[in-house]
């Protein structure tokens, strides 16, 4: 309000009793303390009140006519929760104030009462309600913090997945060869997007820390070499900053924990360190202590250092030492938090010592051997092949399974039984990269979430690998990312739980496809050039034309099995083009599907479906995605053409 302050509302109560003096005094009392205080003969009509005011307090008798106390308390409490009430009555017994307990009331108070009793409780009862919303408020706040989150992260990865998706194409020689030069720009774009995929991934995992869902994978491994592993790929990160980055009295020191958790300490860590340096350098050491049973990981830098008074609040979520800090050297204050939580979960902890202005060191200390791990981590479950006596081995159809849990990999091997297809299991990333060159399996399955290596670097090796790249690859994950998948060249994204029947369907798809004809006619060169590589990666024979004349010529010279067709393009745009294939007896079965950045008119439409087999909005889809819909509109045209014959 302009030119005063907004007046606040006093709180307003009901008084329920059958008693006409009762009601006449607690209005007069209650009034006069600044409560605005209605009233009420019988039960029932308070609650016909309570349905239509907005009270936020009720005393109630429990002897009343029409509708009794407790029953009138019932119903507040299953219109209105928050609304608090106090039970009165001059005939209290023990299981009636315990009844009025169990119904939802606040209090109950035996007649007659002191008066400065009974406003006490109402302030209490008030009190409470009011602390009540306000927790309701924070965790309504700290939902829609979430949902934001995941909304950024969702945004974020998007155009990731596009920069990391090119990359892997280029770096695959699909647009041609590279000079040295140009491999190693593009290795070096390739590496920062993953390191920026990575903080992506670290809103998800303070989540998961936060709810206590982070599983751990206990292993024994060298830490003097993760170190070392660990500070050589940090190293162009400090080149850029020119900070020096070394490790320092670093002996080796056998440890058993997870491998890849610890890893990601360091990893946040040495990061934090160089981004908060400007000068000198940033040392990583190790200092193992056999008696203790521990081992300390410290990271020294001679940054900026911190303020004696934040020393504590830089482990807080979403928290860098004040916002002139976030300006200069960005970030999303989670890696120190993550860092924290990550050291707890592993039976350590961390420590923090600070000069502001000459730099800080950060200790983690770590058991030796840390207590907890995952269940489920026993034999690999494998079938060996080649041999079927049943079939030739050129026939052999292997599935190599990837996945962490022997239960997924169990059931997967069940729902292959009476197929045509064999399993073969690996419990690991490593394990199934190395089968699948010693095999060269007919598909793969892969799960994203494993321990030590992710889904998502399986991928990438197998399809960076002369020897393993053309194996169709089907992910069966509980993680939803098929654009990423897609991206990177999956065949197939299937989300668990998944059922026998999708799955062998999903591997009839994968099969290699025959040499099918698609025409593309689309006048964006680039678009064009990029479907037909992905297209003809698949095995299929591709044709491009640039315009409506062209693309008519094209089709009427050679029929295609399928005519991806673009609407606004040059000479004869895509709705000339559908007439000329329509007028056309030799192509008037063609198999149309439209891809389009046109905002169609309902006629438009309507027109498009009757003569296109599916209408696709640019932008709404990826090109793998895209590419997976070509895919099953030529196979469901063979397989409806083999059941016709």
């Amino acid at each position: 309000m302009t030119g005063e302050k907004a007046k606040i509302e006093p709180p307003k109560i009901l008084v329920m009793d059958d008693e006409e003096g009762m009601r006449d005094l607690l209005s007069y009392e209650l009034g006069a303390r600044g409560y605005d205080v209605d009233t009420a003969a019988n039960g029932q009509e308070g609650v016909q009140k309570i349905a239509k005011g907005d009270y936020r307090l009720v005393i109630s008798d429990v002897k009343m006519p029409k509708l009794g106390g407790l029953d009138a308390l019932e119903s507040i409490k299953q219109m209105h929760p928050s609304v608090e009430v106090i039970m009165t009555t001059g005939f209290a017994t023990i299981d009636m104030a315990v009844e009025s307990m169990k119904r939802g009331a606040y209090d109950f108070i035996t007649k007659p009462y002191n008066i400065s009793e009974l406003v006490s409780r109402v302030e209490k009862a008030l009190e409470k309600q009011a602390l009540a919303s306000e927790v309701a408020s924070l965790k309504e706040i700290n939902r829609l913090k979430s949902e934001f989150l995941a909304n950024m992260s969702h945004e974020l990865r998007t155009p990731m997945n596009a920069i990391i998706g090119y990359s892997s194409l280029i770096l695959d020689r699909l647009y041609g060869d590279l000079t040295e030069k140009q491999d190693t720009a593009l290795k070096r774009i390739s590496a920062n997007a993953q390191n920026l995929l990575q903080l992506i991934n670290n809103i998800l995992d303070i989540s998961k820390l936060a709810a206590g869902k982070m599983p751990l994978y206990l292993e024994k491994f060298n830490l003097k070499d993760l170190a070392t592993e660990t500070v050589e790929m940090m190293e162009a990160l400090a080149r850029e900053k020119h900070v020096s980055l070394a490790l320092d009295n670093a002996p080796d020191c056998a440890i058993m924990s997870d491998k890849t958790r610890v890893k990601q300490i360091l990893i946040n860590l040495i990061g934090n360190a160089v981004k908060f340096t400007s000068q000198g350098g940033v040392a990583v050491s190790c200092e193992p202590d056999p008696a203790a049973g521990t081992v300390k990981i410290r990271v020294k830098d001679t940054g900026i250092g911190i303020q004696p008074g934040h020393l504590e609040l830089i482990f807080e979520e979403f928290r860098q030492e004040d916002a002139s800090t976030t300006r200069e050297f960005g970030g999303t204050g989670l890696g120190l938090s993550i860092v924290k939580k990550l050291s707890e979960l592993l039976g350590g902890g961390i420590s923090v010592e600070s000069v502001p202005g000459a730099g800080s060191t950060f200790t983690v200390s770590l058991p030796l051997k840390a207590a907890s791990s995952v269940d489920g981590a026993g034999d690999i479950l494998r079938e060996a092949p080649p041999a079927d006596e049943g079939l030739p081995p050129r026939k052999q159809k292997v599935i190599l399974s990837i996945d962490d849990d022997p239960e997924v990999l169990q059931l997967l091997k069940d729902s292959l039984q009476g197929t045509e297809y064999r399993f073969l299991g690996a419990q690991n990333g490593d394990e199934g990269i190395a089968l699948a060159k010693q095999f060269r399996p007919f598909a793969i399955t892969l799960d994203i979430l494993m321990p030590h290596r992710d889904g998502w670097s399986v991928i990438q090796s197998l399809k960076s690998d002369p020897d393993t790249r053309s194996i169709p690859v089907i992910i069966v994950s509980i993680m939803e990312n098929r654009s990423l998948g897609y991206s990177l060249g999956v065949s197939d994204y299937l989300i668990k739980p998944f059922d026998r029947k999708t799955l062998l369907e999903s591997l009839r798809r994968s099969a290699p496809a025959e040499k099918k004809k698609i025409l593309i006619v689309e006048d964006d060169a680039e678009l064009n050039s990029f479907m037909r590589t992905l297209l003809e990666s698949e095995g299929y024979k591709v044709s491009s034309a640039f315009d409506g004349e062209q693309g008519a010529a094209m089709a009427e010279l050679d029929r295609p099995d399928l005519i991806v067709l673009d609407l606004m393009m040059p000479r004869l745009d895509g709705f000339g083009l559908l007439e000329r294939i329509q007028l056309n007896p030799a192509l008037a079965d063609a198999r149309v599907v439209v891809m389009t950045a046109k905002n169609l008119t309902p006629e438009e439409t309507e027109a498009l479906r009757k003569r296109a087999e599916l209408i696709i909005e640019k932008g709404s889809k990826s090109l793998k995605e895209i590419l997976e819909i070509i895919k099953r509109k030529l196979e469901w045209a063979e397989k409806s053409l083999e059941e016709k014959v």
